[in-house]
């Protein structure tokens, strides 16, 4: 899989005249995910992949952001830095793993999250399948503030994609990060 270099200028926020921001709304990380796993299922030359022995190919990818959509009114900074392995199997069965970190800033205080992600992909679909732990923050003294794992099905032909199966805790994908923005917004 090729990682296309990035600029600045490509993780902006869009306006609906632009498009659809692969990064919008409450799913930032899958958003993410889906940018590589779409990177990842153009590039296989299916007919170069033999059954018997697969393909792997290494990468890695940072990129600092502004992430205006996880709560709204607040401008977070952030930054995700992935590494991975892209294994082809055969023209059916592709597997992405993500390891990494993304930060949030804002207000003095910086979070961390440590993820660790399994993409199984068919190229010849439109569905992938999301499993591992995405978001993990958590603050000594304080808890969890942010605990997004499992499982999740999707087809990806539809905008946004639209869910098969769900399992797990996903408050991030589903908008429910109250805790993370009162704790970035507090002095």
């Amino acid at each position: 899989m090729k990682i296309p270099t990035r600029t600045a200028d490509d993780h902006k926020e869009t306006t609906a005249a632009e498009g659809v921001n692969p990064l919008s709304k409450s799913k930032t990380f899958l958003g993410l995910v889906a940018l590589i796993a779409a990177t990842a299922t153009v590039s296989v030359t299916v007919s170069a992949v033999r059954a018997d022995v697969p393909q792997r190919e290494h990468f890695s990818d940072a990129f600092p952001y502004v992430d205006t959509w996880t709560c709204p009114g607040m401008a977070l900074n952030a930054t995700f830095a992935v590494r991975g392995i892209d294994t082809v199997f055969s023209a059916t069965r592709e597997e992405v793993h993500l390891h990494g970190l993304t930060t949030l800033a804002a207000n003095g205080k910086t979070l961390a999250s440590n993820f660790s992600v399994l993409l199984v992909l068919d190229p010849t679909t439109n569905v992938q399948k999301i499993a591992g732990t995405v978001w993990n923050i958590q603050v000594p003294g304080v808890g969890n503030l942010l605990v997004d794992a499992g499982t999740i099905v999707m087809d990806v032909s539809t905008n946004p994609p639209t869910v098969l199966h769900i399992g797990g805790p996903h408050p991030q994908f589903f908008g429910d990060v109250a805790g993370l923005c009162a704790y970035l917004a507090a002095s």
